[in-house]
């Protein structure tokens, strides 16, 4: 997370934010910023959502659990397939990690006068990516309660939304 977030920060260093930090002769306007740190965040999230995806093995554990025979024959090719889902995450995270750190460093050794402000808006983002999952969380307890209280057409779905 902390890698995809630094790299979407320098992604968006567009021209025209460029111009900003040269025109406000390097001082951090972060109004100016803020467009820039919402993009990279939300572009993080759904990075991460997407890479996320291939390491969730919940289910494929709960999967081999509900097997009723228990053959060794079922179980060794769950295990196949989650082995081999774990792999190409492993892979695939070993590369965009080689990617992001030669991007990162060539932002930086190119653009010398704007690592600080870089910085500063990789730490924003980062703070605001953390700071999400209260409200979306919050959003779901809420609606679990309603589901529970009121008793309505949708109420097994209300409560099994996550």
């Amino acid at each position: 997370m902390i890698s995809t977030s630094m790299v979407m920060n320098v992604i968006f260093f567009f021209d025209s934010s460029m111009h900003k930090i040269y025109i406000d002769y390097g001082k951090y306007n972060i109004i100016a910023q803020m467009p820039q740190i919402l993009y990279s965040s939300i572009i993080a999230l759904v990075i991460e959502i997407l890479i996320g995806i291939l390491s969730y093995t919940d289910k494929d554990y709960l999967k081999i659990k509900k097997l009723q025979d228990n053959s060794e024959e079922k179980i060794n090719k769950e295990l196949k397939k989650t082995k081999i889902r774990l792999i190409i995450y492993f892979i695939i995270t070993f590369i965009l990690f080689l990617f992001y750190w030669y991007f990162i460093t060539s932002f930086c050794a190119v653009y010398n006068n704007t690592q600080i402000i870089f910085i500063k808006d990789f730490i924003t983002s980062f703070c605001l990516g953390l700071l999400y999952p209260f409200p979306i969380q919050l959003c779901f307890a809420f609606i679990r309660k309603i589901s529970i209280k009121k008793n309505t057409k949708f109420r097994k779905l209300l409560y099994k939304l996550r």
